[in-house]
């Protein structure tokens, strides 16, 4: 998994900011970018989401490109997949790329996306690279 700071040279844009809380790292660049690497063991629950928000708000706010990029064995709690879905909710985002590392991870995906339908684009990747090409394309439509 890339963290190390000299591969932001792949996001097209300056690292504006970065915060690191309970060894999940939260970026934002330039490009409106908010990219999030979630660690092996960790599950998302709306204290991230929170989290995310404050330092959102803190570096301008607004409307963001997310890429979250997650390790093996990390989850998500399914009240996040239901408010990710929800226009009211999720008031941030422009698209969202899903960086995941294991089938199992695949398959909580693909029920996500059949059940919660989310609104904003969503792409399904296994690797940082493509997961940042597509959203530079989405960028630039």
């Amino acid at each position: 998994m890339t963290t190390e700071k000299e591969d932001v040279n792949m996001f097209h844009a300056p690292l504006i900011a970065e915060l690191i809380n309970d060894d999940i790292i939260y970026r934002i660049y330039e490009n409106r970018i908010y990219h999030v690497i979630v660690p092996p063991h960790i599950t998302i629950d709306m204290n991230f989401v929170n989290v995310g928000y404050a330092f959102i708000e803190k570096h301008g706010g607004g409307r963001f490109y997310n890429i979250y990029q997650f390790s093996s064995f990390s989850d998500i709690e399914p009240e996040i997949r239901s408010w990710a879905t929800n226009e009211n909710g999720n008031r941030n985002t422009h698209s969202d790329a899903l960086v995941i590392a294991s089938l199992p991870q695949k398959i909580l995906v693909d029920f996500y996306l059949k059940f919660n339908r989310p609104k904003q684009p969503t792409g399904v990747f296994y690797s940082l690279e493509k997961a940042i090409a597509w959203t530079i394309k989405k960028i630039e439509d």
